[in-house]
């Protein structure tokens, strides 16, 4: 491993293995892997309608019969503190049987709303469970199963603890330094379950790095995952219905120019560079500006994060070409 993660000394063998470096990210990110004409029974079942009471346990656990999710009751959930929270739910750390989890319940403040915003918010929660369970993969965090009895009948997810959370938060925190080699792991650990979505025919659609979970117990091999599956969505016949999802600036000129009615999954690799760019510099682009420059830039390709001449020149093609 570590052979290969250090450039060898003649230029010769450097440019072979700098090619190979970026052919393997090429073919982790290929995107003409999936029948156009294969729908998976999960895409259909996107299509169903989740009209159940938000609040009412039985239909919960009758949902997650339906397709085979795990019901795991809430008194064998024990919550131990808050990780973070946001307009619709908030995220625990926890035990579920000794494991530590993530617990992501939706806020009770979300029930007092009209039916629709529930019926809404009842549907994406099926939705990312289905999604979630279906995935099996080293490098996509692990779903343990749902929790339909939650304190005022609230609705829940159980998902497998990254020691070190977001690798953001690892990247904002100076005192650990990720040198090059353990850079250029994450970012390969991101490629790979980032390819096996999109083999699964999953779109992430809000790939930063936020969203990719880290652990860094062990000095020699730190660990990345793919998590948050929010905003993900099946896709059919290679494309996806588009729209404006995720967060600026890893936004794809697709998803932001409003003529696009349909995008394919490569809205990921453009968010894949701007990760690859957060995880060179530990810094958010375009920290600075305000959001309607940013999509305006985005969008007429005339503004992309500054690269650091330190770059490595391979780094850079890739962050280029995605």
């Amino acid at each position: 491993m570590n052979t290969l993660m250090n450039f060898p000394s003649t230029r010769q063998n450097q440019q072979q293995l700098s090619k190979n470096h970026l052919i393997i990210f090429l073919q982790v990110f290929r995107v003409d892997c999936v029948n156009p004409e294969s729908e998976s029974k999960l895409a259909k079942a996107d299509n169903e309608n989740f009209n159940k009471p938000i609040g009412d346990p039985e239909a919960a656990e009758i949902e997650s019969e339906l397709y085979g999710l795990q019901i795991i009751e809430n008194g064998d959930l024990e919550e131990l503190h808050e990780l973070g929270s946001g307009t619709f739910g908030t995220v625990y750390y926890g035990k579920w049987g000794g494991t530590d989890v993530v617990i992501k319940r939706i806020k009770s403040s979300c029930f007092a709303g009209r039916m629709s915003e529930q019926e809404r918010l009842t549907k994406d929660f099926w939705r990312e469970a289905k999604v979630l369970s279906t995935l099996h993969h080293p490098n996509v965090v692990a779903f343990y199963g749902v929790v339909p009895d939650g304190p005022g009948g609230t609705l829940s997810t159980v998902t497998e603890y990254m020691l070190h959370g977001s690798l953001r938060n690892v990247l904002l925190k100076k005192e650990r330094v990720l040198d090059r080699r353990k850079r250029i792991m994450i970012a390969m650990d991101a490629a790979f379950g980032m390819e096996y979505l999109h083999l699964k025919s999953i779109v992430h659609f809000d790939l930063k790095c936020d969203n990719l979970l880290v652990n860094l117990g062990d000095p020699e091999r730190p660990v990345c995952k793919v998590g948050d599956f929010g905003l993900s969505r099946i896709k059919r016949n290679t494309l996806v219905s588009g729209g404006v999802r995720g967060t600026l600036p890893w936004m794809a000129p697709g998803l932001l120019d409003g003529n696009s009615i349909r995008v394919s999954e490569k809205v990921d690799i453009f968010s894949f560079g701007i990760t690859m760019w957060e995880i060179l510099t530990g810094e958010e682009p375009y920290a600075n500006m305000h959001c309607g420059a940013i999509i305006g830039g985005i969008v007429n390709n005339t503004l992309r994060p500054s690269i650091p001449k330190r770059c490595d020149s391979e780094w850079k093609k890739l962050i280029k070409k995605c």
